[in-house]
């Protein structure tokens, strides 16, 4: 049984030092770089996020004009665990919306990049129950800026309010 005991002390204090000497996993510097076509859509989110009961500071974010990996796509967020994420907007596309749409873009974006929000799919009925419309603005396609305009109340709150699924 003494044998038995000095196993068991000697696998605790090997695990310890184990773990103890284990390597970390190394945590990025936060690095803030927002283009200046952007900058005013950032702050509107930080707003809205503070309006909604989250204050949110950005301060680990790159957000330009750039190449997406479609041709047809306006923006694109790009994350992984331990470096910046990265907003990608197409300026082709960028130059023919109006601020709604540009704004509806950015939040969708940002809500991928800063929430960890996934797409939903989700749709509600709208306009006296005459016209479907995205129940989130992280619907997968864009919201016409007309009707984010018209219904930004709610994606706010439901951008805000929801869980990171």
């Amino acid at each position: 049984m003494g044998q038995a005991i000095r196993g068991l002390v000697l696998c605790v204090v090997l695990g310890v030092s184990t773990s103890a000497c284990a390597p970390k996993e190394k945590q990025h510097d936060a690095f803030l770089q927002v283009d200046a076509p952007f900058q005013d859509f950032v702050s509107n989110f930080e707003q809205a996020s503070s309006e909604e009961g989250q204050a949110l500071v950005i301060n680990d974010l790159v957000v330009a004009f750039g190449t997406t990996p479609n041709l047809n796509e306006t923006g694109v967020c790009e994350y992984a665990e331990n470096e910046t994420p990265r907003i990608t907007i197409n300026q082709r596309i960028w130059n023919t919306l109006n601020d709604y749409d540009k704004q509806e873009v950015m939040f969708h974006e940002l809500g991928h990049c800063v929430l960890k929000r996934l797409h939903q799919n989700g749709e509600m009925m709208a306009y006296n129950g005459t016209v479907r419309v995205a129940a989130s603005i992280m619907y997968p396609y864009s919201i016409s800026g007309t009707i984010y305009h018209e219904k930004n109340v709610h994606y706010h709150e439901e951008l805000f309010d929801a869980p990171k699924k």
